[in-house]
């Protein structure tokens, strides 16, 4: 590979992998993100840990949590003994997947306390010897909880609106067919 080319690439790599933080990723995973974007083909460990100058064990890890969410995908070639992985190329999925793997996990995390929170009130509330003044907050914190509920649904369809693809109606991905203007 030509050295000046080479140069450039690595730059266009790491301003690339700069991108990602707006996914939050942590450096290693965004630097393999990029790495193999760019080189578009399949990778085993081995050239991953060539490439990027990073151990084994932390190119794992990321490849681990590349698959988790689903950026990364194990792929089969024929006579290839090692594991291959090869990452999402299209940067709207890669979007989705991301952040529809995190917005998911902390939904999941914050209803059930929340629910158990509302059970734990409404049990309270069937005491017949709860006072007025206990009752009331009671009832204000329910609102709350179930206000909370209502926007965590809300989440829940935000989500489900971009796993289906649907967000697409509603937000072109070219401008072409959007008549809002451009971030700039």
């Amino acid at each position: 590979m030509n050295e000046q080319f080479k140069k450039a690439r690595d730059r266009i790599i790491e301003h690339n992998s700069e991108n990602q933080t707006l996914f939050g990723m942590n450096h290693t995973v965004k630097r393999l993100m990029s790495v193999m974007y760019y080189y578009e083909k399949s990778m085993t460990l081995d050239d991953m840990t060539e490439l990027l100058g990073m151990s084994k064990a932390s190119m794992s890890n990321s490849v681990r949590e590349l698959l988790d969410i689903g950026l990364v995908e194990k792929v089969w070639k024929k006579g290839e003994r090692k594991d291959l992985y090869k990452v999402e190329e299209d940067n709207y999925q890669s979007f989705i997947k991301y952040f529809c793997y995190h917005w998911r996990k902390i939904l999941t995390l914050k209803l059930n306390p929340m629910k158990k929170s509302i059970d734990e009130l409404n049990e309270l509330l069937g005491n017949e010897g709860l006072d007025v003044e206990t009752k009331a907050l009671i009832e204000k914190d329910l609102e709350k909880l179930y206000a909370g509920l209502e926007y965590m649904n809300w989440l829940g369809r935000v989500v489900t609106l971009f796993e289906s693809q649907e967000i697409f109606e509603y937000i072109p991905k070219t401008l072409e067919n959007n008549k809002s203007k451009s971030l700039d």
